[in-house]
């Protein structure tokens, strides 16, 4: 496999796997769909880009972050409750992404 091809089933896996309880909370097939793409990005940013002054496992974690701000200012209004959980997934599956990278 093909570093272009790990980066975008890393981006896909770690996509699919925050789109799972989003299902089941009844999420729109919109908002699914743009977090899908989010960790897609991030994961080709995070494979093929180099965060200055960071170690291996904040880099993902930092770009993660980065994409999902525009997020959270959108949930600032009504969502003030899904704040919280769209921090943690995001730190998570970018240290998720970073360790792939690294280690696959």
């Amino acid at each position: 496999m093909n570093y272009i091809t790990l980066a975008l089933v890393t981006g896909l896996v770690a996509g699919l796997l925050d789109m799972i309880p989003m299902f089941t909370k009844g999420v729109s097939f919109r908002w699914c769909l743009a977090a899908l793409c989010t960790y897609l990005f991030a994961a080709i940013i995070v494979f093929y880009g180099d965060v200055p002054y960071l170690p291996w496992w904040a880099q993902g974690m930092a770009v993660v972050m980065m994409l999902t701000v525009p997020l959270l200012f959108a949930f600032s209004g009504k969502e003030r409750k899904a704040i919280p959980v769209v921090v943690f997934n995001a730190l998570l599956f970018g240290f998720l992404i970073s360790a792939a990278e690294r280690y696959l």
